[in-house]
């Protein structure tokens, strides 16, 4: 069966060929797939990438020269009182963000809403130089995002923090669905209130030596994630860059608003 699993991502893993479980398109509005995380320590996330390799096959992002790893940079939003970190009803569990890939790479802004352990995502491109304009401004023309400016402006949203990480992350086909594993190093954040996705410092997020590693699954987790779970040992933990940042480093300033 896994040698099976492999074959398929054989056939199927060209640039472009798959996406994260997370962006497809449900009939309706429900979630589209299961989102399941765990903290592990750094030697416990270099024997799941060994597991992974196994079966699934890197990203299209991968950088050889950095460890197959790439950069991100996410721009998170909030409301004044901090609606989303407080998990208010007017939210509805649901971020919107915007995201870079790499370091002059592709660049999203994205909703994510997640209702207990499925999470659906939705995320139109744009280019890095028209974010303020897109925004509280004049749009670029045929741009398809007009979405998110309508629910940022909705919920009172603006600019809270840019979060930046390494990330390895591994796609295939299990069990005739499409799977994602994702390991994220080096989580560091900083304060900001403007639309833009700068560079960001080097105030950690996570203690020395922690990884955010996230399963994403479609209908049932498939039998590689049992047994990965199985052979190291894996404890699922409920853990937010977002709610990590604000909690680390504005913790006052939340507590104040709440």
């Amino acid at each position: 069966m896994m040698r099976l699993v492999s074959e398929s991502c054989e056939k199927l893993m060209e640039p472009g060929g798959l996406e994260s479980p997370s962006l497809f398109a449900d009939v309706g509005d429900g979630p589209a797939a299961f989102e399941m995380k765990f903290l592990l320590d750094e030697p416990q996330a270099l024997a799941l990438q060994g597991h992974a390799s196994r079966y699934l096959k890197l990203d299209r992002f991968a950088d050889s020269a950095r460890g197959n790893s790439y950069p991100i940079t996410s721009l998170y939003t909030d409301t004044p009182k901090f609606d989303v970190f407080r998990r208010m009803p007017a939210v509805a569990g649901c971020k919107y963000r915007v995201r870079r890939y790499g370091d002059g790479g592709p660049m999203f802004v994205e909703q994510k809403i997640k209702n207990g352990d499925r999470v659906r995502k939705r995320r139109s491109p744009l280019d890095a130089k028209y974010l303020a304009a897109a925004i509280g401004g004049e749009p670029p023309h045929g741009w398809d995002g007009h979405w998110f400016r309508h629910g940022v402006a909705e919920r009172k949203l603006r600019p809270v923090c840019r979060i930046a990480y390494d990330r390895v992350a591994y796609l295939g086909i299990a069990e005739g669905h499409t799977v994602r594993i994702t390991l994220d190093r080096n989580v560091r954040g900083a304060a900001t209130d403007a639309w833009e996705v700068n560079p960001v410092g080097d105030q950690p997020v996570l203690l020395h030596g922690q990884v955010i590693c996230e399963f994403k699954f479609r209908i049932a987790m498939p039998a590689i994630f049992k047994e990965m779970v199985a052979d190291l040992g894996l404890a699922p933990s409920a853990v937010s860059k977002y709610r990590r940042y604000m909690q680390t480093v504005h913790a006052s300033e939340v507590e104040a608003d709440a």
